[in-house]
């Protein structure tokens, strides 16, 4: 993947070595920069950073788009020739729970020459959950009968919302709402459970709308069987016993 910039002296290109990510994935490229003028010039700095960028700040060019979290500097005060193109090799390690590409932000590459605030080149990465998330998402929807309806970033996990099966030991579940991120091996889920139950109030029995979460840790010994494969049996299992714990005493049937 690539991106091209030019300003009035200097033609800036940003290159990477795919088109695609998942979090926890290892980003190399190279840094071309050539000087376009008939003078020499003086570059102030030269760094690239990851950030996290708002879409809509970044149009507006809003100098809070940005959220950075990791930078390498090149150098300090370099001179480029006229004719002349340096390049600089770089890499970066995504952590295991960035932040993932939604409707609203992604994760940019930003390269700053130290002229302006904003930065001289700019390109936005596609970045995908972790492969254990898909595949878990992906049981629940083909094996489970669940219905994935959104899915965003939320407080450092991945998150998505889903609708039941239309069974009826799921009757009671209006809505789950899944979040989930792995960091060195292990799963961490969070279960939100929006379910529909009959409830003792001031002596009446009363239909009432409850929310109940249950959190669990899975290692990847429990939910591969081996390399990078699911163990099917084991998550179903896991993710049943899961609404067990949530399913109220008394429920409303559909």
């Amino acid at each position: 993947m690539k991106s091209t910039t030019f300003t009035k002296s200097i033609e800036y290109n940003l290159i990477t070595n795919a088109e695609k990510w998942r979090q926890g994935d290892k980003i190399n490229g190279v840094l071309k920069i050539k000087n376009i003028s008939l003078d020499n010039i003086e570059i102030p700095v030269l760094k690239i950073t990851l950030a996290v960028g708002n879409f809509k700040k970044i149009k507006s060019k809003d100098i809070k788009a940005w959220d950075h979290f990791s930078e390498i500097l090149f150098e300090d005060k370099i001179s480029i020739s006229s004719g002349e193109q340096i390049e600089y090799a770089w890499n970066f390690k995504l952590p295991e729970d960035s932040q993932i590409t939604e409707k609203d932000k992604s994760v940019y590459l930003t390269f700053f020459d130290g002229v302006e605030p904003w930065p001289s080149a700019l390109l936005e990465l596609v970045v995908d959950p972790k492969l254990v998330i898909m595949q878990f998402l992906e049981i629940l929807v083909v094996f489970m009968r669940f219905k994935a309806l959104q899915r965003k970033f939320s407080k450092g996990m991945v998150e998505v919302k889903l609708s039941p099966p239309s069974s009826k030991d799921m009757s009671h579940v209006e809505s789950l709402v899944l979040r989930m991120k792995e960091v060195d091996k292990t799963l961490e889920i969070e279960y939100i459970f929006t379910t529909h139950a009959f409830e003792m109030v001031a002596g009446n029995m009363m239909a009432q709308k409850k929310t109940a979460q249950v959190d669990q840790k899975l290692t990847s010994n429990e939910y591969y069987i081996y390399g990078d494969s699911p163990n099917h049996e084991f998550i179903k299992s896991s993710v049943s016993s899961v609404i067990a714990k949530a399913t109220p005493k008394f429920f409303l049937p559909k």
